[in-house]
């Protein structure tokens, strides 16, 4: 129980400090403000006492997590980790679904696909579509954040700790090595498993491992625990210290958020309470078609009932004809054994 609350406060964490960052970057790095004015706006953006508080309806919008080493965080980038937030204005609460990237879907002009590969093929608007057209759900606002170059941020902070298995020290060392010969950086390796301060480098090469138990699902749980260390860190710095860090955060995060829409999000997302989050699919197959393995919803009509049930307090709702045509097109591809996901 404890586990899974510190799972709810990290997530809530990193959604208050995306929007920060967003909001950072629409409303104070647009101009020439010197940095005593830019301080006194980012507490301003970041006080919640001026914004109305909102008592009915609720709001859907997507983050999603590209590692890109070429600043690319659009078209051509696929999105490794994948998240639908719902905001519940009415309970106060917050609920996170995390949709598996290898996720069999329909991806509109690309036919059956790993869903992941959406956000290559267009960018963020055809994942919000396709996020749209397989679940009905009605997303048209995101957040993307790069998870391949934070090094300079670790390093600013002074490191942070993670906890190193002995299985990741077996592929950690041939990472730091890539990276030390890229960005001309000297950082040693890891030479023993354990709980242990690292720098930018290192983290970033933690969060690259991808051939330990778990494959790449493990790969992008790493990619946000490096991120909510950050983003815990951040919160201890001064507002001087924090606008440094957020300057350099600002080529790995993309959103369609207006200004305003931004300030209103952060506003209650400091106040509402987060629910458990939960993956998706739930009931699933994971095996190759083709040759390439994929985590095949079994069935996607009963998934997307799942996902509006646990979004959507249980709210009434009949899958669209569309849904039942792409879950009845995806049994006939692969007919599958039932593999349940709690």
């Amino acid at each position: 129980m404890e586990n899974i609350k510190r799972n709810k406060n990290k997530i809530l964490i990193l959604l208050i400090i995306i929007v920060c960052a967003v909001t950072v970057k629409l409303l104070l790095f647009t101009d020439n403000k010197n940095a005593e004015q830019k301080e006194e706006d980012l507490k301003e953006a970041m006080s919640t006492e001026q914004h109305p508080e909102i008592t009915e309806g609720s709001e859907t919008f997507a983050i999603f997590g590209v590692d890109s080493q070429s600043n690319q965080i659009g078209k051509g980038t696929r999105s490794d980790s994948i998240m639908v937030a719902n905001v519940n204005h009415e309970t106060k609460e917050i609920k996170v679904a995390s949709i598996y990237r290898d996720t069999y879907v329909d991806i509109d002009g690309h036919g059956l696909d790993k869903i992941t590969h959406a956000h290559s093929y267009g960018g963020p608007v055809l994942a919000m579509d396709t996020l749209n057209r397989n679940f009905d759900l009605d997303i048209d606002k995101y957040i993307t954040v790069n998870f391949g170059n934070v090094a300079e941020v670790v390093d600013d902070i002074g490191g942070i700790e993670l906890d190193i298995t002995s299985s990741e020290v077996k592929y950690i060392n041939k990472y730091i090595d890539e990276i030390n010969k890229v960005d001309k950086t000297n950082s040693a390796h890891i030479t023993a498993a354990g709980t242990q301060k690292v720098d930018g480098t290192q983290a970033v090469a933690y969060s690259r491992i991808r051939y330990t138990a778990g494959g790449d699902y493990k790969r992008a749980e790493r990619q946000r625990t490096v991120l909510f260390k950050i983003f815990e860190a951040a919160k201890k710095q001064s507002t001087a210290k924090l606008l440094k860090i957020v300057d350099k955060m600002m080529g790995q995060i993309g959103t369609n958020y207006s200004s305003g829409e931004v300030i209103e999000v952060l506003s209650y997302l400091a106040k509402y309470n987060m629910e458990e989050t939960k993956g998706f699919p739930n009931k699933l197959w994971g095996g190759t078609i083709g040759g390439t393995w994929y985590a095949v919803p079994v069935t996607l009509e009963s998934n997307a009932e799942a996902l509006h049930k646990y979004l959507f307090d249980g709210d009434a709702y009949e899958p669209s004809n569309r849904v039942k045509e792409i879950s009845s097109e995806i049994e006939q591809v692969a007919s599958t054994p039932n593999e349940e996901l709690e």
